[in-house]
């Protein structure tokens, strides 16, 4: 069982934001860091971060990475991480999903980073650059279990339901709404789910399919609610004050970017 668990969020936008960075967690398990997806341009995220958050996060702290999917604003980072490992081969980071996504994921940084710049020479593979782990479903990740399913998205996207023995937290991923999808998150005691304000049509497509509405979510018990950090969420969701959102959201709150939240 865990002793403390704390979520600090570096991104909570969606994928057009202009104001916030994509979306993008950090989780502190007992002093142990492990991050949910990579968006692009993780240098500069930090470096924001760390001028204005409420925790310091360097680039040397990226030692274990869960990935839910391979849209850009949630994998575009990781070849900026295998850049850490251009040039050296030992202690790789650990990179965790399901084996058919390790494979998506390398298909994605093959063309750029197969040719090798080591001295040896040769074809690179992913695990020159990584430690890839692939997921089983639940997986021990020794000391806590993680579960994965579905959810409603393009590509094929996992959800993660996190168990840490005496505390579980549920991550819902890019999601459209799918009462199945709640059901199993709301076994957690903390949620975290995307969710899609204003219009629901954009670009001549209804991304009710992709995301779930505010409107929607707002349709759950109030239980569910009160539990539960939206994220994912559009530019204009509040003006200056997250606690004042622009948005009829009931009992939910916004996640809030920069902010640590003690779990555990």
């Amino acid at each position: 069982m865990a002793k403390s668990i704390e979520l600090y969020p570096l991104g909570v936008g969606d994928a057009y934001t202009e104001r916030f960075w994509f979306s993008h967690m950090m989780l502190v398990v007992d002093g142990r860091k492990i991050f949910i997806d990579c968006p692009p341009y993780i240098p500069k995220m930090l470096a924001e971060n760390n001028r204005i958050g409420e925790k310091k996060v360097v680039l040397d702290d990226y030692r274990e990475l869960i990935v839910t999917h391979m849209h850009a604003d949630h994998v575009g980072g990781i070849e900026e991480l295998s850049y850490q490992q251009y040039f050296r081969t030992d202690n790789p980071m650990k990179m965790y999903a399901p084996q058919w996504l390790l494979q998506d994921i390398w298909s994605h940084l093959r063309p750029a980073m197969e040719e090798s710049c080591r001295g040896d020479g040769g074809l690179a593979s992913l695990d020159w650059y990584f430690d890839p782990i692939p997921m089983q479903n639940p997986h021990d990740m020794g000391g806590f279990k993680v579960e994965h399913r579905f959810t409603k998205h393009y590509p094929r996207t996992l959800a993660y339901l996190f168990d840490f023995g005496n505390f579980k937290l549920g991550y819902s991923s890019d999601a459209g709404f799918d009462p199945e999808h709640i059901a199993w998150l709301d076994q957690a005691d903390v949620v975290l789910h995307d969710c899609c304000f204003g219009p629901m049509v954009e670009r001549g497509g209804d991304v009710h399919i992709f995301h779930a509405s505010r409107e929607q979510l707002l349709t759950l018990p109030k239980q569910f609610q009160e539990k539960t950090f939206l994220y994912h969420y559009a530019d204009k969701a509040y003006d200056q004050d997250p606690a004042q959102p622009n948005y009829d959201i009931g009992a939910y709150r916004l996640l809030v970017q920069n902010k640590i939240y003690k779990l555990l």
